[in-house]
C-alpha cells in the first residue's frame, strides 16, 4: 500500500513540474501573442510599419534591444507591463536573429 501511495505522490509531482516547465515564455510564442509581426517583419513575412527584424542581433545590442522594448522611441506601443521572464526571453529570442 505505502508503494503505491509513493507512486502515486511521485507521478502527481512530475506532472506538476512538466506544467511548471511548459508555462515558460519562449521569444517566438511571445511575438505571436503580442502581434509584434503586424507591424515588424521578419523573413518576408509581417508588416512593413517598423523596421525589419531580419539582423536585428547584429544592429543592436541585447540592451538595446530590451530599451526599444520597455522605453520605445516612435510609434511602438510601450511593452514594460511584460514579466521580467518574458522580457528576457523576447530580448534573447530577437538578439539572435542575425
Amino acid at each position: 500500500m505505502k508503494q503505491w501511495i509513493i507512486l502515486i505522490i511521485g507521478c502527481i509531482l512530475l506532472l506538476g513540474m512538466s506544467s511548471v516547465q511548459a508555462q515558460e515564455p519562449s521569444g517566438p510564442d511571445l511575438v505571436k501573442r503580442l502581434g509584434c509581426l503586424g507591424c515588424h517583419a521578419l523573413a518576408g513575412k509581417g508588416g512593413d510599419r517598423a523596421p525589419r527584424w531580419d539582423g536585428v542581433g547584429q544592429r543592436l545590442s541585447p540592451e538595446a534591444i530590451k530599451k526599444q522594448i520597455v522605453s520605445p522611441q516612435g510609434r511602438m506601443p510601450n511593452f514594460a507591463h511584460l514579466k521580467p521572464d518574458e522580457l528576457n526571453a523576447l530580448t534573447q529570442y530577437l538578439s539572435g536573429l542575425n
